[in-house]
């Protein structure tokens, strides 16, 4: 099924680089700057993510998350990715949970945007696990670690009890214990995102996992793959 992408706003740099390698996958790319337009086409048309630049004119990003998610909105179920700036994704970050999937940074490289992106429209099957795992994030005068539980596990990422000192974009060394599989599995993940606990009845923080040591990915996979089954 083709898929379809919503741009609102003015292009950044990070999305002229990204779009045309949408389009050379298929996407089926609409864009306008009319903010009397977007209420009408997120309740009449499927989109498949939508893609806003924060601050948008005439239309606050409250306004956009209410008519995206209202039920009667054929685009209900869209990824929801807001571009903003430096002093602005604090701020947007708390609607983070609240109808927004994820913020990114107006001014990062192009790579984080991608790979939010198909964060977002190719999300891998969620397997509740509870698995123990060791979060360690390195800084200046040494390493904060965590030691905590999973709630779920993709083999793209997985939703962590705790974390919070850990803001988002911290890249994260993990060593995830998995129940009958040793060793442990290995690598480095990227915070996105923080709960709401209030909506989400979790207290955690969402990762993608990055990087892994040798075959763990392929470890992963099978794992998952035999609790599926």
């Amino acid at each position: 099924m083709v898929k379809r992408l919503l741009l609102l706003g003015a292009e950044t740099p990070a999305l002229q680089r990204v779009v045309p390698l949408l389009l050379r996958a298929d996407f089926e790319v609409h864009r306008t700057d009319r903010p009397d337009e977007v209420e009408s086409l997120v309740r009449d048309r499927r989109f498949d993510l939508i893609i806003a630049r924060h601050p948008l004119a005439g239309c606050s990003l409250e306004g956009l998350v209410a008519a995206v998610r209202d039920r009667g909105s054929a685009s209900h179920t869209a990824g929801l990715l807001v571009l903003a700036d430096a002093t602005s994704v604090g701020p947007v970050g708390a609607l983070l949970g609240r109808g927004v999937n994820r913020v990114v940074n107006i001014d990062g490289p192009s790579d984080r945007l991608l790979h939010a992106v198909a964060d977002l429209v190719a999300v891998s099957a969620r397997v509740n696990v509870r698995a123990m795992v060791q979060l360690e994030l390195w800084v200046r005068h040494g390493a904060t670690r965590l030691l905590t539980l999973t709630e779920n596990i993709s083999s793209t990422g997985m939703l962590v009890r705790g974390g919070r000192e850990f803001p988002v974009g911290s890249r994260l060394a993990f060593e995830l214990v998995l129940p009958d599989l040793e060793p442990v599995i290995r690598g480095e993940a990227e915070v996105v995102r923080h709960t709401d606990a209030e909506l989400e009845h979790v207290d955690g923080i969402g990762a993608t996992f990055a990087i892994f040591e040798d075959r763990d990915h392929d470890r992963l996979v099978a794992f998952l793959g035999s609790l599926s089954a």
